[in-house]
């Protein structure tokens, strides 16, 4: 399978009633903007009554846009993981989901264009959970890195721990500003990947 082409697509799958009122306010968000969304737009969205909405949402349009935003990000980052599993090294894994997250970010009007004032209230609600974010993260990478490490490949005397945080910081920069590299193109990204993200990490004969 080629990941770039599968995990790209938008599509959100029916899911329990909670995911199809989130499914409903992110297609509300990339059609009118976050100030238009309301419970009224959303229920008719996805084909529910107010009651039902507020049901699963008691705190209204609030608990709505800001569970939604860290819905949208936690599933961006499910999916990312999700395509890169079956690759054999860590530098695969690292290139395939710089490539696959930025496609899926230009494909997303919301994660492209986070930074817009026009989105600053979902960027509120999604930095209490930035930290987990980070965390989870970190976690994965520190995964693969002992995988490397177990297999030889990674520098006599890395760490772990400071590894897998300093490749999060580089992944999130990255992602959300490739400074001049085309991320979309996989010979250039695995090139940045070798020189700027893994150099001091995994070992030349790897």
């Amino acid at each position: 399978m080629s990941p770039d082409a599968e995990w790209v697509r938008s599509d959100v799958p029916e899911g329990d009633v909670r995911e199809r009122i989130m499914s409903a306010a992110i297609r509300c968000v990339e059609r009118d903007g976050v100030r238009a969304v309301s419970m009224e737009a959303v229920a008719a969205e996805a084909g529910l009554s107010r009651t039902t909405l507020y049901r699963h949402f008691p705190g209204g349009r609030g608990q709505l846009v800001s569970e939604t935003a860290t819905w949208e990000v936690g599933r961006f980052w499910r999916r990312l993981a999700a395509a890169v599993e079956d690759l054999p090294t860590m530098e695969d894994r690292l290139v395939a989901g710089l490539v696959i997250g930025t496609k899926m970010i230009r494909r997303s009007t919301i994660m492209a264009n986070l930074l817009e004032p026009e989105l600053e209230e979902l960027v509120s609600a999604l930095r209490p959970s930035e930290t987990i974010v980070h965390q989870v993260i970190r976690d994965y990478l520190r995964d693969l890195l002992d995988v490397e490490a177990a297999e030889g490949r990674l520098r006599p005397g890395t760490d772990t721990h400071e590894a897998a945080d300093y490749l999060t910081r580089m992944i999130l920069s990255y992602l959300g500003s490739p400074a001049g590299w085309d991320l979309t193109d996989r010979e250039q990204t695995r090139r940045l990947v070798r020189t700027e993200f893994i150099a001091g990490i995994v070992g030349p004969s790897s």
